[in-house]
Formats: C-alpha cells, sequence, structure tokens
C-alpha cells in the first residue's frame, strides 16, 4: 500500500508519519487491510526527524501547488492521501493571496489529480473548528459553518470540496476538525496554541512561566499523539459510518486553563527539573478566545469507537514522551 502525506514535516503531519508508521496497515475502500509499503512524505523542506529514515519512507520536497511534485507524489497506486499541508491562521491574515492559492486552490488541485488517476482514494482533509463561528459555547457535527477567519473560510471550503469530489466518486472522502492541539514544540509567543503550549511545554524544559489567561478560561484541546492517532482510525473507517458528514469534530477533552496548570504540578514530582506557573493576566491575548467554542459535544465520537486523550495529565505524558523522539 502506498500512502502520501502532505505538509509531512509540520507540527501534526509528523505525529501523523509516526502513527502510520508504528501501525504498518491500513485499511482501503474495499475494506480490505493492507501493510503500509511506502509513506511519500510531502514537505517544503527537507524532513530530518527521526522516523524520515525509515526504508519505507520516501521524500518528497516542494511545495504542492507545483503539479510536477502533484504528479510525482499522487500516482495511480496511491490508496491513502493525508493533507496535512495548509498555511495557519496569523499567516492566512497577513498574506490573503498566498492563503488563498495555498489552502484553497492547492486543495482542488489535489482532489483534481486524484480525479485524473481515477482510482478513487482514500482522502483525509484536516479541518479546524475555526470553521465555527462566534458565540457557540458548545459545537456538534450539525452545528452551522460561519468562520470569522480567512484560515477558517479555508477549511470550510475545503470540508466542501471533500463532500463534493466524493459525491462525484473522484476520492473516498473523510477528515476531523482539530481543536488547540497540544503541545507545540516552539516556542512561538505569536501563536495562541504556541502559547497555550507554554503551560505546559515551559514547565517540562525546566523554564518558568506566566500564564496570560484567566484559570476559568476553557476549551475542547487534544494531544498531537491522540490527534494522529485517530486520524488513523478514520482512515480505516468504512464510509458508510459517516451519518453526519465526511468531515467531523475531532473529539476532544474539554478544559480550563487550570486543569492543565493542575497537570502540570501533577506531573512535577516525578521529573528532576520543572519550572514554576505563574498568572499574570493578558487581556489583549485572552480576546482572542472571545466567541470560540468552549466544548465539542463528543458522543458521535464515543459511539464509533473514537476517543479523546484520557485526561489533562495524559497530554502532559505524551509531550515527555515527544522529547525522546
Amino acid at each position: 500500500m502506498k500512502v502520501v502525506l502532505t505538509g509531512a514535516g509540520g507540527f501534526l503531519g509528523s505525529h501523523v508519519a509516526r502513527a502510520l508508521l508504528e501501525k504498518g496497515t491500513l485499511t482501503d475502500s474495499a475494506g480490505c487491510v493492507l501493510p503500509l509499503q511506502e509513506l511519500v512524505a510531502v514537505d517544503l523542506h527537507p524532513i530530518t526527524q527521526a522516523w524520515s529514515a525509515d526504508p519505507r519512507v520516501k521524500q518528497v520536497t516542494g511545495d504542492i501547488t507545483d503539479p510536477a511534485i502533484l504528479a510525482a507524489a499522487i500516482t495511480p497506486d496511491c490508496v491513502s492521501i493525508f493533507h496535512f499541508a495548509a498555511m495557519l491562521k496569523a499567516d492566512a491574515s497577513k498574506d490573503f493571496a498566498a492563503a488563498m492559492n495555498f489552502n484553497v486552490r492547492a486543495t482542488i488541485d489535489l482532489l483534481e489529480r486524484c480525479r485524473e488517476i481515477g482510482t478513487r482514494p482514500k482522502f483525509f482533509f484536516a479541518s479546524s473548528i475555526g470553521v465555527y463561528g462566534d458565540g457557540h459555547t458548545q459545537v456538534d457535527n450539525l452545528t452551522r459553518h460561519a468562520p470569522v477567519s480567512s484560515y477558517g473560510s479555508h477549511k470550510a471550503i475545503g470540508e466542501l470540496l471533500v463532500d463534493d469530489y466524493s459525491r462525484a466518486d473522484a476520492v473516498d472522502g473523510r477528515g476531523l476538525r482539530f481543536p488547540m492541539v497540544l503541545v507545540r514544540p516552539g516556542r512561538n509567543s505569536t501563536a495562541v496554541s504556541g502559547i497555550m503550549s507554554g503551560i505546559i511545554r515551559e514547565p517540562m524544559l525546566g523554564a518558568d512561566f506566566t500564564i496570560p489567561f484567566a484559570s476559568d478560561l476553557r476549551m475542547p484541546v487534544t494531544s498531537a499523539h491522540n490527534a494522529a492517532q485517530v486520524s488513523v482510525q478514520v482512515n480505516d473507517m468504512a464510509a458508510d459510518r459517516f451519518t453526519e458528514g465526511r468531515t467531523f469534530n475531532m473529539p476532544s477533552l474539554n478544559l480550563s486553563v487550570a486543569d492543565l496548570a493542575d497537570a502540570v504540578s501533577t506531573r512535577a514530582p516525578h521529573e528532576s527539573k520543572v519550572g514554576t506557573l505563574s498568572w499574570r493576566m493578558d487581556s489583549a491575548i485572552a480576546g482572542i478566545f472571545n466567541g470560540r467554542p468552549e466544548a465539542i459535544d463528543n458522543r458521535w465520537a464515543l459511539d464509533n469507537g473514537l476517543m479523546p486523550d484520557a485526561n489533562a495529565a495524559t497530554i502532559v505524558d505524551h509531550f515527555i514522551d515527544d522529547l525522546g523522539h
């Protein structure tokens, strides 16, 4: 079985690559379980993570807006495609034209390439709860999309495209709307997910961290590890189980900032050197969360065997495990 993964060198894409290689088998659209023989890892830059040395990995380095890159990556023997390449929210808001080209036109080109090869591969689309508008305290799979950012709009468009190309029998589409994915490794002070990740990342790396959010701020979150595991599960599901659309919400923990801080405090005695957490509210940063969903309704996912992380401490443990990879 040949599988293609775009954005393979990114934060979440890299976790998906590891999950695919560790599992070693995938289910095709006919329901047959097949061994993973080749993972085509597509990224703008050469991938250096340890998993890239696996002999099953073939790297394709370049821009997915380049037809030659698509032709090299997606061939008729491709059984599944995981599309994680994207220009994220902060960058998309700064350069509308580039984001439209990379997030929308490239997705169309990928789907068109699938239609051209004529083998109806599975197509996993990485979406986001950014498709939802302000004012939803809790969302489910049927909550109306009303994005308030270019990134959210691009993801909503991508979901519709996957639905349409599935109706046209060009792909067997499926996907997840990811919430905040923790723990991002880089110290990126401009990305909200990076700042939220700091609550776990910095103490576990031995640094002190000042939390700029109110302790009772709530949000749906997932570890990158569980997001990757569920992505692989969704690939293996039969399409007739998607009773609430081709793309649905990632099963998530609905936590407060205090829950994350408590998980760090609980884990601290088991580590040799852990930084301390303090609190200083920053209304400008905290205001970014105004109107965002505080919780995801997990009932459909649970009914289909898709589980969130066990608890906040599990997210901390996954980050500690990631430090060894």
